[in-house]
Formats: C-alpha cells, structure tokens, sequence
C-alpha cells in the first residue's frame, strides 16, 4: 500500500504539471495534495525526486506543507501539499 500512495502521488503530480495546458498568460495552477507518511524514510527520498522533476523542473512553487493538517471531513492523512504551477 505504500508503493502504492508513492506511485499514486507522482503520478497524479507528473501528469498536472506535464499534461494541462493553460494559456499564456496570468493564469496559474493549484494543487492540493493530501496523505498520510506511513514510511518516513522512503517518503524523504520521495520529496527529493519531486523537488528535482516538479519544482526545479517544472517550475512549480511550494506555497505551503503541513504535516498536521486538521482533517473535518472524510479520509485522508494528517499531511499537506499545495503548490502553484505557472500558465
């Protein structure tokens, strides 16, 4: 199930960043990414290769991380990603 959230993340990250086509002009792109960190130690390795491909690569900005999201409703884990991809 671990791999599983993994390749489910990057996936759904690689395909948002590669895939839409906005307009070129003041348009940007949010996403909001939610889960839960059952394995730290792979999860570490799982941030530096997003940061390389998503960040660096696509231009994306981290606006903001919590690992104690406040959860209110439905199911999804205690941590947190949105960012801002450029038109």
């Amino acid at each position: 199930m671990k791999n599983t959230i993994l390749t489910g993340l990057i996936a759904g990250i690689a395909g948002l960043a590669i895939g839409y086509k906005v307009p070129k002009d003041k348009n940007a792109g949010y996403v909001m990414i939610s889960g839960r960190i059952t394995n730290p130690e792979q999860a570490s390795k799982y941030f530096e290769a997003v940061n390389d491909v998503v960040v660096k690569g696509c231009g994306a900005k981290t606006i903001s991380v919590d690992f104690e999201t406040d959860v209110r409703e439905g199911y999804v884990g205690p941590f947190s990603v949105l960012s801002k991809f450029p038109s």
